[in-house]
Parts: C-alpha cells; sequence; structure tokens
C-alpha cells in the first residue's frame, strides 16, 4: 500500500476530501497575493494540493479517461 492509500485509510475519504478543499483554498489565496504582488508560497501550496489530490484519485480511477477527453479538447483549442 503506498503513502496516499495509507493517508486514506488512516484519515478518510471524507477527511481527505475536506482536506483538498482546504488545501485548493490556501492556493488560490497564494496566488491571489502573488497577483497583487505580495510574497506567497504558491509552489508549497501546490505541492499540499497535489498530495491530497493523488489521495483523491484513488477514489475516482476514471479520472484519466477524463484527462484524455480534456487533453485532446485543448490539443484542438491551441491547435497542435
Amino acid at each position: 500500500m503506498n503513502i496516499h492509500q495509507q493517508a486514506l485509510t488512516k484519515f478518510g475519504e471524507q477527511k481527505q476530501k475536506d482536506m483538498l478543499i482546504e488545501e485548493m483554498s490556501e492556493l488560490t489565496q497564494a496566488l491571489l497575493k502573488d497577483r497583487r504582488g505580495r510574497e506567497s508560497n504558491i509552489s508549497e501550496e501546490i505541492a499540499d494540493v497535489q498530495i491530497v489530490l493523488d489521495q483523491i484519485k484513488i477514489l475516482h480511477p476514471d479520472w484519466i479517461s477524463w484527462e484524455q477527453v480534456k487533453l485532446k479538447r485543448l490539443r484542438e483549442r491551441i491547435g497542435v
């Protein structure tokens, strides 16, 4: 069992979903600070979001097929 699965098992699915919401909010705040020219910790917040997002991906394995659909659409939009 990898670290992400261990965290889900220890803390529970709902707790980690709530944690993802919290971490995404912190990233949002860091991005807004940066936009206003204030010191921010965007890189740290990205890491926090990614760690919990990786846990949530375990719960929703169909994200992979959606990612492919979205990437195809993006390629079409940018003309690649």
